[in-house]
């Protein structure tokens, strides 16, 4: 592998940092938007009446903004950035599943789903380039990170582990 050869492995270190940190933050911030907001916490009665029309008016139009298949693109972009998070092995979970279903079959389901995870955020992104919502960025921003973490993750572990 040629970041073997070129990546001391420090440098591998910070850069699988700055890429995982820098991934969960698109994806905290759309999160944070796909949750509905709190009321202020020391609101007096007469403001609440007053504002309470003009929230209500608000709470509808941001409700419009959110479209559900971008919030699944989302859930789905997140459990990729999950499976990909480094240290988490799923060595219990396989298994587990080696018990429960056929060889040929499990090996099947593993590269499916390995599929399935790797081309996701790709789509995510696209659809969130094509597609205006109130999640745009940060599933732009989230689906391109995470499907570079699936993609540099395995040469700068290499990289890492090599010296």
């Amino acid at each position: 592998m040629f970041a073997v050869l070129v990546l001391d492995y420090r440098l591998a270190f910070v850069f699988l940092c700055m890429l995982v940190v820098g991934t969960a933050v698109p994806l905290a911030i759309g999160w944070v938007r796909v949750l509905p907001e709190d009321e202020p916490p020391f609101a007096s009665p007469e403001d609440s009446s007053q504002e309470s029309k003009n929230e209500l008016s608000a709470e509808k139009a941001k409700t419009k903004k959110h479209d559900p298949f971008a919030i699944v693109l989302l859930a789905i972009v997140t459990f990729s950035y999950v499976l990909q998070f480094p240290g988490l092995r799923g060595d219990a979970a396989l298994h587990w599943l080696g018990t429960r279903m056929p060889e040929t079959w499990l090996s099947w389901t593993l590269l499916a789903g390995r599929a399935f995870f790797v081309v996701t955020p790709g789509l995510a992104a696209c659809y969130s380039v094509v597609q205006p919502n109130s999640l745009r960025a940060p599933l732009i921003s989230s689906g391109i990170l995470v499907l570079l973490l699936w993609l540099l993750q395995p040469m700068l572990f290499a990289a890492m582990t090599a010296s």
